[in-house]
């Protein structure tokens, strides 16, 4: 088990800009969160998401196929509605306007190997840069 520690993860500007992700905490699911706490107000700062999920103890006649470890991680990027100022003077508070997201599962057989588990993590890293995952994520370019 590793300890948790700030996660820091560059954007895509033309210039890259390093965000630190601060790590929050397990939520009540067990669901760890790290933040980054750069944007103006806190309800729109930049959040990373884990959860490992291990199967429970073994049952007598369940099959191998059943127990997994599940790996959960996630992203979410709100973005603010830009606000002005309202008709008596002031301005309200932040709202999120949409929120990009993506969520991603890595299912490893109790029975896997760590190669097998080294493997399907770097294939899922070559796999989101992989030029047709990208047209379809940024330009929203199908294949044909």
């Amino acid at each position: 088990m590793s300890a948790v520690a700030t996660i820091t993860l560059q954007d895509a500007q033309a210039t890259p800009v390093a965000h630190n992700f601060v790590p929050l905490g397990p939520d009540k699911n067990g669901v760890w969160w790290w933040e980054d706490q750069t944007g103006a107000a806190s309800i729109g700062y930049n959040r990373l998401s884990m959860a490992l999920i291990r199967p429970s103890p073994a049952q007598p006649g369940q099959s191998s196929a059943e127990r997994v470890n599940r790996l959960r991680l996630g992203i979410y990027t709100p973005k603010l509605e830009a606000l002005g100022v309202s008709d008596s003077g002031f301005t309200p508070s932040p709202t999120i306007a949409y929120a990009p997201r993506a969520v991603m599962e890595l299912i490893m057989s109790e029975r896997s190997v760590l190669q097998d588990r080294k493997d399907l993590r770097k294939y899922a890293q070559f796999f989101l840069a992989d030029a047709q995952v990208i047209a379809a994520a940024e330009s929203l370019q199908n294949v044909w």
